[in-house]
């Protein structure tokens, strides 16, 4: 018999970052097994590009939050908080609800009302607990802690993580009894990918950033390695969305130091998006805090050598000779950046089909599928 899963996001547009795309793998992976809906808003930043609604498998409720209004975050709950009410009374009853990040209280009011309709709810952080996350407005997220959002915790069926890492950071707040159920995010193999980028010894090579662009993400650390390097015939390309003051932080970095090789360019989807991988030579993610890190996974499967850093759960790249696996800060990045691009590009090429494998064996949707059943069929049995 299957049951039905309520996924609920705050935001589903195409430069969220990874979380959209997670989600909707989730549901992808339920079919057959479980169905699937999602309760989103129709936010989007300023000149961001869509909302990626149309591609979750299952049915949508897209709720307004658009408008502006004094105390909006609160307002918009209520609002949210009415609507599956009202769901539940016409009898469109989830069995499970799936809660995907924090601090929101339009997350809240979803969990508060699953309790009260004696739902279980499951709560993924999304690296939300990471320790490098609780110290950005640090008071505040542990003010939340101590109230709403402590209570949406204790109160929760179940815990979703990604790595072990993340459950052990988890475990350690001592926020919750929940038993913490670890599943990695799954990766979609395109259907379609374009020609990869040839890496002949005269060619031009590409180092590839695509991600959201945030201080978080260690753009500073890596130009200032980048800089040291300074890597003849190799490109240095960021792609990603981020807020704008920032991503000009960068670019007068850039221009200021007189930095070689650096390319800027916006947030791309769809056929573009695969483009940029393709054109790739190697990945890099020198990030200082991630629960999981889905570009490193989204590049592994595109058969691309990474360089990331401990602040991921990503070791098994340096334990299976798949790249780079170093501290977060500039020298032992600037090691692993000299290494990259003095090795020939055979051995570049050997190293990124081994990710490839490791991914297709690991981390797509037919790996993550028993997972998340599990998961979910031990929240219905605990009942």
């Amino acid at each position: 018999m299957q049951f039905t899963v309520a996924n609920v996001i705050c935001t589903f547009n195409s430069s969220s970052g990874g979380p959209p795309r997670t989600v909707s793998l989730i549901a992808q992976a339920g079919i057959g097994l479980w169905r699937s809906e999602l309760f989103t808003t129709d936010y989007t930043e300023s000149n961001s590009d869509r909302l990626l609604v149309g591609e979750f498998p299952g049915h949508v409720n897209l709720m307004c939050r658009n408008a502006q209004t004094p105390f909006g975050g609160a307002v918009r709950a209520l609002g949210m908080l009415r609507d599956m009410r009202t769901q539940l009374v016409k009898g469109s009853r989830p069995d499970v609800v799936h809660v995907h990040g924090l601090w929101s209280p339009l997350l809240a009011a979803y969990a508060r009302v699953a309790r009260g309709a004696e739902i279980p709810y499951v709560v993924a952080p999304h690296g939300m607990l990471e320790p490098w996350s609780l110290t950005i407005r640090g008071v505040r997220k542990q003010l939340a802690l101590r109230t709403y959002q402590g209570y949406i915790l204790a109160n929760a069926a179940a815990i979703h993580t990604t790595s072990e890492a993340e459950a052990s950071h988890v475990r350690a707040l001592g926020l919750t009894d929940a038993p913490i159920f670890v599943v990695p995010n799954a990766v979609d193999e395109p259907l379609e990918s374009p020609p990869r980028a040839a890496n002949s010894a005269t060619e031009r090579r590409v180092l590839l950033f695509l991600s959201r662009i945030h201080e978080k993400k260690g753009l500073v650390m890596l130009l200032e390695a980048w800089n040291t390097v300074r890597p003849a015939q190799w490109e240095l390309r960021i792609v990603g969305h981020g807020e704008p003051a920032y991503v000009e932080h960068l670019k007068r970095k850039v221009a200021s130091e007189a930095i070689p090789g650096v390319q800027f360019h916006a947030h791309v989807d769809g056929r573009q998006r695969e483009l940029m991988f393709a054109s790739a030579t190697a990945f890099v993610l020198p990030t200082y805090s991630e629960n999981f890190g889905n570009a490193v996974a989204e590049a592994m499967i595109r058969g691309l050598p990474v360089i990331t850093t401990t602040g991921t759960p990503w070791s098994v790249i340096a334990e299976r000779g798949m790249g780079w696996y170093v501290e977060p800060r500039v020298e032992p990045l600037r090691q692993a950046l000299q290494q990259l691009t003095q090795t020939d590009p055979e051995r570049l090429t050997n190293m990124g089909h081994l990710a490839q494998e490791y991914a297709r064996n690991n981390l797509v949707i037919s790996a993550i599928r028993p997972r998340l059943l599990d998961m979910y069929t031990s929240i219905l049995k605990r009942g």
